[in-house]
């Protein structure tokens, strides 16, 4: 699969267990292998691998992380699932509670935000990201902290879609917008996994309307063609404290939970043929460089 990537790090020899929505318990968390090659500019679309994210928050300064979704997927499949709540002990702002649906008892027993990052970055590495969010929103949290940013290259599918879809500038087209106008089959849902398989389906289309109006063929073709989303947007001064409030949580002064049993379902699991989609999409209009930032 290639070296790591900057920022991404190694594996712990320590088991991770992720708890997916819905779940009662942990399930334990295992590294599906991918024979491919680290994609580059010059790797041809079919050939290339990618991975759509999503995250859902507290929807309060600084957006810690509740929820992190993300689908492996090549143009003619997906490969596996990435669906795991996050360990916060933040107050979740009622708002983001009524859109995404996640309340404090759902995340009891959930890994700690750097242990699910941890496995998303080995689950995602090498591919290409796609996100849909006009400011990288999501990629930004999870890499936030970091030692270097992310330097997977980045779609977002806004910009794709304005590209494509021939939409009028500045405008960013929402997720579900863009479900209905491809005519795909997928329900409104704020959940992370729904939403990233809704954000593959649409690149998925995108990309088809791409190739044959624009003759793109590789990587490089999209990546030139779009601008590259800001994600280290801290400054200097303030990534230290950004990766504290990042990684932290859960609060220093906060008792320890004690861990759910495992159970033996993945939580990382390959593309059940025949899958359905549900999504939507929560707006995010001015959010801020920093993690304090205003709520979308």
């Amino acid at each position: 699969m290639g070296a790591p990537r900057p920022g991404a790090g190694t594996m712990s020899s320590r088991p991770l267990y992720l708890k997916p929505r819905g779940a009662s318990q942990l399930v334990p968390w295992e590294e599906i292998a991918v024979d491919a090659p680290e994609v580059g500019r010059e790797t041809l679309l079919q050939d290339a691998q990618f991975v759509a994210l999503d995250v859902e928050t507290t929807g309060n300064a600084p957006f810690l992380v509740l929820e992190i979704g993300a689908e492996r997927f090549r143009l003619d499949g997906t490969l596996s699932f990435f669906d795991t709540l996050v360990d916060c002990r933040a107050p979740i702002n009622p708002y983001a509670r009524k859109r995404h649906h996640i309340d404090r008892s759902m995340l009891i027993g959930a890994p700690e935000f750097k242990d699910a990052r941890r496995g998303f970055l080995r689950f995602a590495q090498g591919a290409v990201l796609v996100e849909h969010s006009h400011d990288a929103f999501d990629t930004w949290l999870v890499g936030r902290g970091l030692e270097s940013p992310l330097e997977h290259p980045i779609i977002d599918t806004t910009a794709l879609a304005r590209l494509v879809l021939d939409l009028p500038k500045g405008q960013t087209p929402g997720l579900a917008r863009l479900v209905e106008e491809l005519h795909l089959d997928v329900m409104p849902a704020h959940a992370a996994l729904d939403d990233a398989r809704a954000t593959a389906m649409v690149f998925r289309a995108l990309i088809a309307l791409a190739r044959e109006s624009l003759g793109w063929n590789t990587v490089g073709d999209v990546l030139a063609a779009l601008p590259r989303p800001l994600v280290d947007r801290t400054a200097p001064s303030r990534r230290a404290s950004a990766g504290g409030r990042a990684q932290g949580a859960r609060g220093p002064t906060a008792p320890p939970r004690s861990a759910a049993p495992a159970a033996t379902p993945r939580a990382t699991s390959r593309a059940p043929s025949g899958r359905r989609g549900r999504s939507s999409r929560r707006r995010r209009s001015g959010s801020s460089g920093s993690p304090g930032g205003s709520p979308a």
